[in-house]
């Protein structure tokens, strides 16, 4: 009976913390609910976006409350702070300057994209009118979400060595738990050699680049730009502009900082104990590209289906970059900041090409993707 009551009194709290503005909601500047949000459920089905579900976007999701994607990327802009102080770059002028960027950097993460109005998902809170994000949908994403685990952790047991959601598939299951892993330098499944990521993550980057260089068209099918491969991933009628901005026409016309965010999620996320394994930085330079130093060769590629989410979250915090930026040099910071140089100066993709190579070299390319040390 004690404990019963226990939790029905912490269930009231937390509720009514969900519904109280909050101090800390002051520092929080990415993400939040936003005025376009508000307007756009209010004319769907769900007529408000209510506390619980803010407080979701904002607490319950670790992958989307934690900023550390933008705070790396401000840092490697142009906020000095001592390494180790990472988030003290997070500030609300900085955000609002950057801001595009930065929605390309949180872009892999929270895609957006139109639910099937045909056949939508029988979840709770799903408004196939209102294009899905975690902010505009938070309880429909959560359920989407926490769907693509439960079906790919089935999938995998059932056919293994294949990914668990591929072409037809909502963005969101593909991203996380199928085919476009590589999107967060993680193998599409257990068993994928580092030399077949890394090739994906090679056809990802060179996309990227062409769109942040203003060299590949965004109004044209993804499926027509010139790879075979990309037109594996993307074989519908869907351009540039559809993949990164369907229901956000802000940032349409700098699709260019979209594209770049997108190529820094992934070189960031290569840093991530979680994502993949590094070997220690040897001292050397680049070989092709010497004005940078080289990061630590890759030994593996991890896959997420297998990984428990918990532990996998907590090497994707402030504490795990601190830990990273102190001891390690090229940092994730260095690297993304070599990135933004050659973007700055509109290289082209065979400079950049060498930065990749040097960025993303494998120790070993047979080694074989797993869930890591992140299970059970």
């Amino acid at each position: 009976m004690k404990n019963g009551r226990l939790k029905r009194c912490l269930a009231a709290a937390l509720i009514t913390t969900a519904l109280l503005p909050s101090v800390a909601a002051a520092f929080q500047v990415l993400p939040r609910i936003t005025d376009v949000d508000r307007k756009l459920t209010g004319l769907g089905g769900n007529q408000f976006i209510d506390g619980i579900g803010q407080w979701f976007v904002g607490n319950a999701l670790p992958m989307i409350k934690s900023p550390v994607h933008e705070a790396i990327t401000l840092n490697a802009l142009d906020c000095v702070v001592p390494a180790g102080s990472e988030a003290q770059c997070l500030t609300t002028a900085a955000v609002r300057e950057n801001q595009v960027l930065l929605y390309g950097v949180r872009w892999p993460d929270d895609p957006p994209f139109a639910l099937n109005r045909a056949s939508p998902p029988r979840i709770a809170d799903c408004d196939p009118k209102v294009t899905l994000r975690s902010t505009a949908q938070p309880k429909c994403w959560k359920g989407l979400f926490s769907d693509a685990d439960k079906t790919a952790k089935q999938r995998m047991a059932s056919k293994p060595g294949q990914p668990a959601f591929g072409p037809g598939d909502y963005l969101l299951y593909r991203s996380h738990f199928g085919d476009l892993q590589f999107f967060h330098s993680m193998a599409a499944y257990d068993g994928e050699t580092a030399a077949e990521t890394q090739q994906r993550m090679r056809m990802w980057a060179q996309f990227l680049w062409g769109v942040a260089t203003r060299t590949t068209p965004t109004d044209r099918f993804i499926r027509t730009v010139g790879d075979d491969q990309l037109a594996h991933y993307f074989p519908g009628d869907m351009t540039a502009t559809n993949l990164f901005a369907t229901g956000i026409i802000e940032v349409r016309k700098d699709l260019d900082k979209v594209a770049i965010g997108a190529l820094l999620h992934m070189l960031q996320d290569s840093f991530s104990q979680a994502h993949a394994g590094r070997n220690p930085e040897s001292g050397a330079f680049c070989e092709a590209i010497p004005r940078f130093a080289q990061p630590g060769k890759i030994s593996q590629f991890y896959s997420y289906a297998g990984q428990v989410g918990s532990l996998h979250d907590h090497e994707d915090t402030f504490n795990a970059l601190g830990l990273q930026t102190l001891q390690i040099s090229p940092s994730v910071v260095d690297a993304s900041r070599a990135f933004l140089t050659l973007w700055k100066e509109n290289a082209p993709w065979s400079e950049a090409e060498k930065y990749f190579d040097c960025a993303f070299a494998l120790d070993s390319p047979g080694a074989r993707a797993g869930p890591g040390p992140f299970t059970n």
